[in-house]
């Protein structure tokens, strides 16, 4: 029996704790033909950590977001034909990427921990 409520007691201490971490992604978009793809995973204690905003405001703008770990991805882009590739393995990354314009391409790998990226563009 003790070994039943230890094992009982575990698991929901367990399930209780993955409640609290979760993988958050919010996406908006206003215009016409935006496509959007954000995948979210995490291994050991940075599982489920992390944040991804992504706001398309024009048309045939394309953003994608791949987040492995605990990671912070912001990007906006703003005009016609932009696109976005964020990559982020690791733990506590961030990346803000701002595009305004036509035709702007943005490419950003980073992998460890704490690694911070700004890319402005404009035209």
């Amino acid at each position: 029996m003790y070994k039943l409520i230890v094992s009982a007691a575990a698991a929901t201490a367990l399930f209780a704790g993955a409640a609290y971490a979760q993988d958050v992604s919010i996406v908006d978009q206003i215009g016409v033909g935006n496509g959007q793809l954000t995948t979210q995973s995490g291994i050991g204690p940075f599982s489920g950590n992390n944040f991804s905003y992504t706001g398309q405001f024009g048309t045939g703008n394309l953003s994608i977001t791949d987040q492995d770990g605990a990671n912070t991805s912001v990007t906006v882009q703003a005009g016609n034909g932009n696109t976005s590739l964020t990559d982020q393995w690791g733990a506590l990354n961030s990346s803000t990427t701002l595009q305004v314009g036509n035709g702007d391409f943005s490419d950003t790998e980073q992998t460890g921990v704490g690694n911070v990226s700004v890319t402005i563009q404009g035209n």
